[in-house]
């Protein structure tokens, strides 16, 4: 070989090298998302109780908690939006709690790291789909 090639094949690892390194630390310096929980509670239909429902959005493992807080004759309920979130109080599916007083449903799912998710939670009937009673919402990121 002569002496210019391996100059230029020199030249060219070490430029690689350089390139490499390179985006390593580029990779390493980049934010990753923070994955945030949300909790909320639902209003309540009796002077008693506090709440009507807890929901709650746990980001590690994407799973949902529904929990009836209130011995009160309804089901809790929980709205829930992901991103992207629909305009006008749009939400893309319902979690339902009729086990009663003191009970929790619990939902996994599967979401891309940082994707948003967020929740109101309420009461009602499930049998007949009417709800009310919803609280402030929060949202949290997967």
């Amino acid at each position: 070989m002569n002496t210019s090639v391996r100059k230029r094949l020199t030249k060219f690892r070490v430029g690689g090298v350089v390139v490499a390194a390179t985006a390593m630390i580029g990779l390493a310096g980049s934010p990753a998302f923070a994955q945030t929980n949300a909790t909320v509670y639902g209003e309540s239909a009796r002077s008693n109780c506090a709440h009507s429902s807890k929901g709650v959005f746990t980001a590690e493992g994407e799973a949902f908690h529904l929990t009836d807080t209130c011995a009160d004759g309804w089901d809790a309920v929980m709205k829930v939006d992901v991103a992207p979130y629909r305009s006008g109080g749009g939400y893309d599916f319902t979690i339902w709690n009729t086990g009663g007083n003191g009970s929790t449903k619990n939902v996994d799912k599967s979401y891309a790291e940082g994707t948003g998710v967020c929740i109101w939670a309420g009461y009602g009937e499930a049998s007949s789909g009417e709800w009310t009673g919803f609280g402030p919402g929060s949202c949290g990121v997967a």
